[in-house]
């Protein structure tokens, strides 16, 4: 019996764009379905089921953002979703991350790069990692449920966050290197450094809003988590 097909909601205003994608997306074995406006989105999830999303910023009405943030609060929070968006500014992208994004395209783009970026999604939101993951530091992580605690509160991370964190919690005290950080979030294409810098900038931000300020930057090397309430 044959594997379902993977369900897709693209969420794209300019047409042409979204037919090109749609075609292309259907051809590589996904089942897309469109929408050309924030609400018109929001209106598709509520109504089906979706494993991806490929979602659009300058959207007419409620825009990118909007619906990201509304996936978010919903019973898709967990849903990839990967942006697909002209702005390419360092901020957007941060903004983008801070808001729960999976991972973020500038246009122009090819094709099969969107179709690399959301196979690594669906990859990663299908639960390859269920191994228990040790505490370290006030840092509790369950890999089968993706739940985060930091000194006993909940936080939340996008999923790419967490597999950074998750790493460097089995080799706590102990350098990861950048290599071995890019092959994990992105396995199937180049390594993006900028990328790689905005997910450890989230991560560092939110662990230390929840007590936590311990990862440590080896420059040109990588990461390390460290202990700071333990001997020097």
């Amino acid at each position: 019996m044959n594997a379902p097909k993977p369900r897709v909601l693209l969420v794209e205003n300019d047409f042409t764009v979204a037919q090109n994608l749609y075609g292309y997306l259907e051809l590589k074995g996904f089942a897309p379905d469109a929408a050309y406006d924030g609400h018109g989105a929001l209106g598709l999830l509520e109504a089906g089921e979706f494993d991806a999303v490929i979602l659009d910023i300058g959207l007419p009405g409620l825009d990118g953002y909007g619906v990201l943030q509304a996936i978010r609060r919903g019973r898709h929070a967990g849903l990839p979703v990967l942006m697909l968006t002209a702005r390419g500014q360092l901020e957007d992208k941060l903004a983008a991350f801070e808001l729960g994004a999976d991972d973020y395209l500038v246009k122009p783009f090819a094709l099969a790069e969107v179709e690399a970026r959301l196979r690594v999604m669906l990859r990663h939101a299908s639960g390859v990692h269920r191994e228990a993951v040790p505490a370290f530091a006030g840092i509790a992580y369950d890999a089968d449920t993706q739940s985060l605690r930091v000194h006993g509160k909940a936080v939340r991370l996008t999923r790419k966050s967490l597999i950074i964190l998750e790493l460097l919690l089995r080799h706590a005290g102990a350098l990861v290197p950048r290599r071995r950080l890019e092959q994990a979030l992105w396995p199937d294409e180049p390594p993006s450094d900028e990328a790689l810098r905005s997910q450890m900038h989230l991560l560092r931000k939110a662990l230390q809003e929840a007590g936590y300020d311990g990862i440590e930057t080896v420059h040109g090397q990588g990461w390390k988590l460290n202990d700071p309430g333990g001997a020097p």
